[in-house]
């Protein structure tokens, strides 16, 4: 029984996203603020972030870089990304965002999965890029330095005094791809996912139709990574569409996101859970003037929806809870703003042009949707102008995510109400979620099995007792060997971004496999220690 949610669809043009938000560009919008650094006071206006990206768009193609082509971004939140994502596009190539907390490892996985061409990143992430570079056989001048000159590098700004003249391109929006984000999507390692402009123009759309009782007057505080695919959409490209504001921070900080608050008076927060529980909890909060904000929406992960409440009551906003997948673009469901008596706890209904299923994993079969109440669980599948269109290089993937029908299994067991309103109620797929961001249990056991002391390494999420998701270590060992548990965890934490870390490890007699040798992940909680959530290092505990 295929669902939908309360709004009608909507047209989506048969254009690029640049061509959706920069062409037709009038004076009065040239002029408007696009996005200001609060710390460094750098701002770009609309005008000028197509400027510097048509110029930049001139470079690249100047230099090698046409359709077909990747290139990636790796800085902070900054306004430089505006132009540095748009430029991109505009000359026929796609962006693979890269997470600023990557290591050198994960940095050269991702440029050679998706065969990147260049890379734009800051001083300060330098060198993890530069060494990424070498192993992945890109030459120093390959990378784009913003903000400052490095030796053997091109200057951002030397790309950008190019004199526009960007490609003639034709291209098929809905084929032509666009965005070329991570995710372990169900299973496995992070892959790239195909999202065209057609995916990105859509699901930006469909989300303006939520958040279009706001009005015009509208500006949010952009802490959110642009690398992760939510900011992305509902930040960055949404904020250019609109013309609204953005206030970029290249990292949250509380006592920074407060002052923000209260000097920029913004109307919108586009908050993840630890955000929302600090600003629901945290003494400081009651110090800063929220009088501006309307609205704070959370996703990412599931809100508590008792922390929705409070955060609620205490700002005196309207709350609201949205869901999405890489997949997808990546929302597919929120709660409308005017639906005042639908639970925190729960998603909403789908928003415009999605069609979704509750399908019942055993049978197969849609769960029944009662008159009264919530079905049975099922898993959420969805489609819609959202849909990716696969995995980069990984056909078996994709397959096991995307149908020939053209639907997207969330792996996510969901219920659902007769309104449509969706609740999500535990986690099919394998991977783990922790402030937002994806962790993909196979790449952290590849690391753990590399050791020669290890037989073999199973990884799951383990809730600590904040109510944070953090990844737990359970190892095999080799007949005769030892290691030390503190070992083992520097041996990972050495090789991925702080998020992806150990929160603690302990050592079992055999990892459970099935006879085709794959994890027995349902069997992996009975083996974490009761203690468990005691054991996380203060390191790894998080902020706020």
């Amino acid at each position: 029984m295929e669902l939908h949610g309360p709004l009608p669809d909507i047209d989506v043009p048969d254009v690029s996203l640049y061509g959706l938000i920069f062409e037709g560009l009038t004076d009065a919008d040239a002029g408007r603020l696009a996005a200001l650094d609060h710390v460094t006071g750098t701002s770009l206006t609309m005008g000028q972030v197509k400027h510097d990206a048509d110029a930049l768009a001139t470079w690249l193609a100047g230099h090698g870089v046409a359709p077909g082509d990747a290139v990636a971004i790796d800085l902070p939140n900054q306004p430089e990304y505006l132009s540095a994502f748009h430029g991109i596009l505009r000359a026929g190539a796609a962006v693979t965002p890269i997470n600023a907390a990557y290591t050198a490892p994960e940095i050269a996985r991702q440029l050679q999965v998706t065969g990147a061409q260049k890379v734009i990143t800051s001083p300060a992430l330098l060198p993890q890029v530069a060494d990424a570079c070498a192993r992945a056989g890109l030459a120093a001048e390959d990378v784009l330095v913003v903000g400052g000159d490095a030796a053997g590098h091109v200057s951002y700004a030397d790309a950008l005094a190019t004199p526009p003249a960007p490609p003639q391109l034709a291209i098929d929006p809905a084929t032509h791809v666009a965005c070329l984000p991570f995710s372990s999507g169900t299973s496995g390692m992070p892959k790239a996912v195909r999202l065209s402009h057609r995916n990105l123009v859509a699901n930006m759309l469909q989300f303006n139709e939520v958040l279009r009782p706001l009005g015009d007057d509208v500006s949010w505080i952009a802490f959110l990574p642009f690398s992760h695919i939510y900011a992305l959409t509902t930040n960055l490209n949404y904020g250019l569409f609109r013309r609204f504001p953005q206030y970029t921070m290249a990292a949250f900080d509380p006592a920074l996101f407060l002052q923000i608050v209260s000097v920029r008076r913004p109307r919108v927060l586009f908050l993840v859970p630890p955000v929302a529980n600090f600003l629901a909890k945290h003494p400081a909060v009651a110090q800063a003037d929220f009088s501006s904000v309307a609205l704070a929406v959370s996703g990412a992960a599931p809100l508590d929806g008792a922390v929705g409440e409070a955060l609620a009551s205490r700002l005196g906003v309207r709350v609201i809870q949205g869901y999405g997948m890489t997949e997808l673009s990546p929302v597919t469901h929120v709660i409308p703003l005017d639906w005042t008596d639908v639970s925190l706890d729960t998603i909403g209904p789908a928003v415009p042009n999605v069609r979704f299923r509750v399908v019942d994993p055993e049978t197969g079969r849609d769960v029944d949707v009662p008159t009264e109440g919530e079905s049975a669980p099922g898993e959420l599948w969805c489609t819609g102008p959202n849909a990716m269109l696969g995995y980069l290089g990984e056909p078996a993937d994709t397959d096991a995510v995307l149908d020939a029908d053209g639907w997207v299994h969330t792996g996510d067991l969901v219920v659902v109400d007769a309104r449509g309103v969706v609740r999500i109620v535990d986690r099919i797929k394998e991977l783990i979620k922790r402030r937002g961001m994806q962790i993909a249990p196979a790449e952290l056991e590849a690391i753990l099995q590399a050791h020669p002391a290890v037989a073999d390494a199973a990884v799951l999420g383990v809730r600590t007792r904040s109510g944070e998701e953090v990844p737990f270590g359970l190892v095999q060992l080799a007949p005769g060997a030892t290691v030390e548990a503190s070992e083992l965890r520097r041996l990972v934490a050495d090789q991925v971004s702080p998020h992806k870390r150990l929160g603690g490890l302990a050592f079992v007699e055999q990892v459970p496999r099935s006879a085709a040798g794959k994890i027995l992940r349902r069997a992996l909680p009975a083996l974490v220690p009761e203690r468990a959530a005691t054991v996380i290092a203060p390191e790894d505990a998080p902020a706020g």
